[in-house]
């Protein structure tokens, strides 16, 4: 019951990265969507809170 409530308080999550996804690093996993995005960001542009610093 104590490591529930432990849990409970984090702030962080607890999350374990299972390393065989990393030989999907190079893949392009949708390439419509991928062309849709970069077609829409030519047109568009970044929102202005990412282009401001």
């Amino acid at each position: 019951m104590k490591i529930t409530e432990e849990l409970k308080e984090r702030k962080t999550p607890i999350v374990k990265v299972d390393k065989s996804l990393n030989k999907l690093d190079s893949k392009i996993q949708f390439p419509e969507k991928l062309e849709k995005a970069n077609q829409m960001l030519k047109k568009i542009g970044l929102p202005k809170q990412w282009t401001t610093k």
